[in-house]
This record gives C-alpha cells, sequence and structure tokens, in this order.
C-alpha cells in the first residue's frame, strides 16, 4: 500500500498556550504586614470641610506629592483590596488614601461629581487647613474600586452622594483604620525594643503581635494655628517630604528645617 510520510505538525491543531489564568501571580509579600508612608497621615483631628464644586488643581500644581509606592508592594496591595471586602466605597476609601496620603476629613469631602471620567482624577476638598482643594490621577489598580462605588450610587440613587458612603445604608461596616488592619496595612510603627537575652536553657517566649499605632500627623497642614497643635506621632517615623523642596534636599541628604519635628522648627 503506498503511503506517504507527513510533519504531525503540519497536520495536527497547535497544542494551546498554557493558560496563565491557572497560575496565580507571584506574590512575595503574600501574609505579610505592609507599612505604607501614605496612612501615616489618615487619621485628623479637623472636621469636615463643607460641600465644595470647585475645579481643582492638579497636585502636582500645588506642589504636592504623596508618597511613591514600589511596584511590588503596589501589587500586592492592589490584590488585597481587591478581594478584601464586597463594599466598593470601602476598598475604594482606603485605596484612595494610599496613592493620596489623604486624612479621613478629607477623604469624607469626596462626592461623585469629583471623580473624573473612567475614574482618571479624584478630587479632595479641604477648607485651607492644607494645601487648599487638588486633583490626584488615579492609578489604574485603583480604577475599577472607584467606578465601582460610582456605579453603585448611580444605580441606587442617580445622585452626586458621599462616594465613600453606602447608598444602600448597610451598617456594621468597619472603620477605615480596621479595614486596613484586616488586609494588613498599616503605617510605618515605632521601631521594636531590643529583645531581653534570655537564660540558657530557657525556652523562648513566644511572639506576640503588637497593637497598630496610628499617629496623627500634622505635617501636610498649613495653617499657623494648626502648626500650633501638637503632633501625636506616638513614636512612628514621620511621613517622607512631599514637596519638590523638600523632595530634592532629602535626596541629598538633608532637609530644611520647616519639616519634621516641632521642637526644631523655628518660630513663626
Amino acid at each position: 500500500m503506498r503511503h506517504h510520510l507527513a510533519d504531525a505538525t503540519a497536520l495536527l491543531p497547535a497544542a494551546a498556550a498554557p493558560c496563565t489564568a491557572d497560575h496565580p501571580p507571584r506574590r512575595p509579600l503574600a501574609h505579610r504586614w505592609i507599612a505604607l508612608p501614605a496612612l501615616t497621615t489618615l487619621l485628623a483631628f479637623d472636621e469636615p470641610a463643607r460641600l465644595c464644586h470647585c475645579r481643582a488643581p492638579l497636585a502636582a500644581d500645588c506642589d504636592f506629592f504623596p508618597p511613591v509606592i514600589p511596584q511590588t508592594t503596589e501589587a500586592e496591595v492592589a490584590w488585597r483590596l481587591h478581594r478584601a471586602t464586597a463594599h466598593p466605597h470601602v476598598a475604594g476609601e482606603l485605596a484612595t488614601a494610599v496613592f493620596t496620603a489623604a486624612s479621613t476629613t478629607q477623604l469624607s469631602t469626596v462626592h461623585v461629581h469629583d471623580l473624573g471620567p473612567e475614574a482618571s482624577t479624584i478630587t479632595l476638598h479641604d477648607d485651607g487647613l492644607r494645601q487648599g482643594c487638588m486633583t490626584h490621577p488615579v492609578p489604574l489598580w485603583a480604577r475599577p474600586l472607584l467606578m465601582a462605588a460610582r456605579r453603585c450610587w448611580d444605580i441606587v440613587t442617580g445622585t452626586s452622594g458621599p462616594l465613600f458612603t453606602d447608598p444602600l445604608g448597610s451598617t456594621g461596616l468597619p472603620h477605615l483604620t480596621a479595614f486596613a488592619e484586616s488586609c494588613k496595612l498599616r503605617p510605618p510603627q515605632p521601631p521594636r525594643p531590643a529583645p531581653r537575652k534570655r537564660k540558657t536553657g530557657t525556652a523562648p517566649r513566644p511572639r506576640q503581635q503588637q497593637e497598630t499605632v496610628w499617629p496623627v500627623c500634622t505635617v501636610h497642614y498649613g495653617l499657623a494655628s494648626v502648626m500650633l497643635e501638637p503632633d501625636q506621632m506616638r513614636g512612628c517615623p514621620y511621613p517622607p517630604p512631599h514637596t519638590r523642596k523638600t523632595i530634592a534636599r532629602r535626596k541629598n541628604g538633608w532637609l530644611p528645617p520647616d519639616y519634621g519635628l516641632r521642637e526644631l522648627q523655628p518660630p513663626r
């Protein structure tokens, strides 16, 4: 019987490429606490500002630059927030605090109309205690959370209510700091005391989980009356510089005298 030899790859369909969805992404920071300097300024003592409809300038034009997050850390934060809760306004609020270094007072001023097209920008309002109202660009990983929060308001009420509240009136939701701790996100903590030397032959004591310290930092405030308020850092380090001058001087290895500890600042 006559026959011909043929290459199998020419007759059979090509093998399907391996599906990347079957392999979970590599997470070097999984199950670890992540210290985010942007959360150092989350708590505030001032009251929420009035409802504002201004067209705020970009944060960079106001000489304000939030802390930069390393790419690996940013990917892990995004992974956790996208899976932490079924309430997008809760995850969106914490995400906004992460990429803007905003306080709870500023976050409470955000309404649905303050979100730009496709959630590309978000505007935070301020009565002038800090740098004033500012518009921040939204990173790609946070946009689905903010768009979902806005969609909830569009479906339920169709009005421009506070973006980071639930239009359905859910109760029992955690406070923002408690939600951050459930995601293992927190501000940089005070240095731990040196461990005591144990006697030879004694069993080591189990390591106890320390309670998260949430400072009240006023380094972003600009009014002289507010600057007189005492810092309540509770041993936590100050956030990184946020202006062009202080960032440039940090790169050169020193900071101007008007940054950081109040007792080191010149009198006004």
